[in-house]
């Protein structure tokens, strides 16, 4: 493994010698050559910028042949146990390497974005700093590894079976890049969209439901810019990939939290609320179908919770129901919704405004 010499910076000869063994090996040579990666990211701040961008553009390539012969090796009948391991490790090194270095980048970044107080000239000194503009060069990183899930990679397991492990690694970047407050921001919506359909492919061919589950349940309550970021991503999960399920999963557990829990977490709160409310918008029809788990909260006295509730119904009278299925699906909701809201006198306390759909009396949604 290279060493960090006291005084001195680790230079580009191994890496350069990674890169010979690759042109020779393929990507099997990071069976050989871990250690110079590995030692990289150890030493990352220290490191020059530019054998930092190096390295990246140099494992982009790596894991990217990886990806292009990774078909014709799974399609190999003839392919020994041995070589399987082989295929098998390097793709977990050499992602592992990639996603860490990744993950190495956005720190840095992270932190010369809080260190500009002044907001001038971030951008400048980003690119001077990495010698590349790092937010341009997330969204490929993102699309390579999606490509990599996208292939039957499960076959390099024994009995095909993947380990979670490596689930969450790859998944675990989309977490740590949504993290960034800047994620919200219009210019990178092309990051988004990759961390979106990265994780789009874990959730239908990688058993990700659960554990994205837990994890956007998570972000809400620590992120707040990542309300309408997760809605984005669920609604496209919900149609484009046939995921409804992982609405109710959310709901569901919005739904168990209790009130006392709520009451303090009031941030949490915001965001669970502030999801619910967007995510009716997006999908009326999916949400409308695990409704009933989150009614308890109309009893409750967490008024914001409970105005969310509201305005995800109102939402689902106003883009769904009419007619006969109002009547029929609204029903329980707005008797329910009327005994948790009456005064002791018996009036009713609207905190809806007069609804647009015909049929409906004022006060009928509050």
């Amino acid at each position: 493994m290279m060493q960090k010499e006291e005084g001195t910076v680790i230079g580009a000869v191994p890496l350069v010698a990674f890169q010979a063994a690759f042109r020779a090996q393929g990507p099997l040579a990071m069976l050989e050559h871990f250690d110079t990666i590995y030692s990289i990211l150890h030493h990352f701040r220290s490191i020059d910028p530019g054998l930092k961008e190096d390295t990246l553009e140099f494992l982009i390539k790596v894991v990217s042949r990886h990806s292009q012969e990774l078909p014709a090796i799974l399609d190999d009948t003839t392919l020994s146990e041995s070589d399987r391991n082989a295929h098998l490790n390097a793709l977990k090194m050499n992602c592992y390497a990639l996603i860490r270095l990744l993950e190495s980048f956005e720190t840095s970044q992270t932190n010369l974005v809080d260190l500009d107080l002044g907001g001038k000239g971030k951008k400048a000194r980003t690119k001077a700093a990495h010698g590349f503009d790092w937010e341009e060069e997330r969204q490929p990183i993102l699309q390579l590894l999606t490509q990599l899930l996208q292939l039957d990679i499960r076959h390099l397991w024994k009995h095909s079976i993947i380990e979670e492990e490596f689930v969450s690694l790859v998944t675990g970047c989309c977490y740590r890049l949504l993290e960034n407050p800047t994620i919200s921001h219009q210019k990178n919506r092309p990051t988004r969209d990759a961390i979106t359909h990265l994780l789009g492919v874990a959730l239908t061919r990688y058993n990700h439901m659960l554990s994205a589950t837990v994890k956007i349940i998570q972000m809400l309550q620590h992120f707040e810019h990542l309300a309408p970021v997760l809605v984005a991503a669920v609604n496209l999960w919900a149609t484009d990939y046939g995921m409804k399920s992982i609405v109710g999963e959310i709901v569901r557990e919005i739904g168990q939290k209790c009130p006392q829990e709520l009451s303090r977490d009031p941030s949490g709160t915001k965001g669970f609320a502030a999801f619910l409310t967007e995510l009716a918008e997006r999908v009326p029809a999916i949400l409308m179908s695990s409704m009933c788990i989150l009614l308890d909260h109309l009893d409750g006295e967490n008024y914001v919770m409970r105005n969310a509730v509201l305005a995800a119904m109102a939402e689902m009278v106003l883009q769904v129901l009419n007619g006969d299925q109002l009547e029929a699906a609204t029903a329980p909701l707005l008797h329910h919704q009327g005994q948790a809201d009456r005064e002791p006198g018996g009036k009713a306390v609207s905190t809806v405004p007069h609804s647009p759909v015909s049929g409906l009396p004022e006060g009928s949604l509050s």
